[in-house]
């Protein structure tokens, strides 16, 4: 009987001895202390100035077309065009650049004041979102095209003689670009 009671002591202090362990094992805190480092380069932005041709129609004054395009930060842009007589036309194109190190794509864009209604008619092409812009390299134009329509009739008042177009456009970085 003494044996029996020294195996279950010896026992007991065997399972107490793992409880101790295992309680031990489960109840430690792990902890991880570091620094981490990314570099790189956002830049997204309208290359230079816009620039703009004009046409003036038979029988015009040289110069009475004009259209001026400006950058107002860097990825929005504003174009206005002057016309004095039905076809007149005018053309600006807008690049855009990646000049950063990571690979961006056109996340969303508006347009404001382009139409094909009235005497001025002006569209826009080239600003599609989705487009892509590779890292360093990457360019794409914006073209908006401007024309007086040759079958106005009559003549327009001043404020229908001119347009203002105003394009933003928002990238974003383009995770599904392969390295």
């Amino acid at each position: 009987m003494k044996d029996s009671k020294n195996w279950v002591i010896g026992g007991l202090c065997a399972v107490l001895c793992i409880m101790a362990v295992a309680y031990a094992a489960f109840s430690t805190t792990l902890n991880i202390n570091g620094t981490a480092t990314i570099e790189s380069n956002w830049c997204v932005r309208i290359q230079d100035s816009p620039v703009c041709e004009t046409t003036v129609a038979s029988g015009g004054a040289e110069g009475s077309v004009t259209a001026t395009a400006s950058k107002t930060n860097n990825t929005d842009a504003t174009v206005t065009m002057k016309f004095t007589q039905p076809g007149d036309f005018a053309t600006c194109t807008v690049i855009f650049e990646n000049c950063g190190d990571l690979d961006a794509k056109l996340s969303t864009h508006s347009i404001t004041g382009a139409s094909e209604e009235g005497p001025i008619k002006v569209t826009v092409t080239g600003l599609t979102d989705g487009t892509k812009l590779p890292k360093s390299t990457g360019t794409h134009s914006v073209v908006i095209k401007g024309e007086f329509d040759e079958e106005q009739t009559g003549t327009p008042d001043a404020s229908s003689k001119s347009k203002t177009i105003k394009i933003t456009a928002d990238y974003v970085q383009d995770l599904t670009a392969a390295d």
